[in-house]
Formats: C-alpha cells, sequence, structure tokens
C-alpha cells in the first residue's frame, strides 16, 4: 500500500512532542525540577517550523520515526551552568544538553539560537 511506504520513507507528519516529553529520561536532573518544567513549556510553545528544527537538533532528522516519539530514547542532561552556552546535542544518541540558565528567559533564547542555527554536518 502507497501510504506504508510513505510512513517508512517519510516518517509520521505529525509532531506531538508531549509523547517525547512522557517517554524523556534525565541525566543530572530530575522530571519535576524547575528547568526541565521550563525547558517543556518552551519547546511546547514552540511554532510547528521550530519543533521541527528541535527535533532536528536533538536527533538529526526532522521527521517522527516510523513507530512514533514515544519509542524514542530520548535523555536531557546537564552540561554546567555557564550562562554564555548553547545547548548541545549528540544526535547519534538522541542526547540533549543543556546548561543550568538562571531564567526561562536565557534558557528560551539559547535554544531558540541554537536550533534555529543548527546545520549538522555543515551539509545543507
Amino acid at each position: 500500500r502507497p501510504e506504508e511506504l510513505e510512513l517508512l520513507v517519510c516518517g509520521r507528519s505529525e509532531l506531538d512532542l508531549k509523547v517525547l516529553e512522557n517517554s524523556a529520561s534525565y541525566d543530572g536532573f530530575e522530571a519535576d525540577d524547575q528547568i526541565i518544567q521550563d525547558f517543556w513549556s518552551i519547546v511546547h510553545d514552540l511554532s510547528q517550523e521550530n519543533k521541527k528544527k528541535f527535533l532536528k537538533f536533538c536527533t538529526g532528522s526532522d521527521r517522527v520515526p516510523v513507530r512514533g516519539l514515544e519509542d524514542l530514547k530520548f535523555v536531557i542532561g546537564r552540561n554546567g551552568d555557564s550562562q554564555a552556552m548553547l545547548p548541545t546535542s549528540h544526535t547519534c544518541f538522541n542526547h540533549l544538553l543543556i546548561p543550568v540558565y538562571e531564567s526561562k528567559e536565557i534558557m528560551q533564547d539559547k535554544l531558540i539560537l541554537a536550533i534555529q542555527n543548527c546545520e549538522g554536518f555543515g551539509l545543507r
């Protein structure tokens, strides 16, 4: 069936990051830490285009895997407390590293800057 082939090639089109939040695990944080609550609030408020960029920044692909985001092993880890650092990621491992920012606004600015300037291995 053509729609099954399309799903295999393109992945799912819907992007419900609440599913990713529910399946995420943490390294150096707890799910109920304020920084994590602020992080997910920022992510859920992103435009659809920026949500795709966020997914690409974290996983290397802006497409939802065939089996859905719930099957993605997504980890958010602590990366120091420098206010100058941007979030970084290990796309092969779906591992996002964020510094402990002093405010939600700083985290939002840094996250958006990182995802909007992500190029992968410098390839377009």
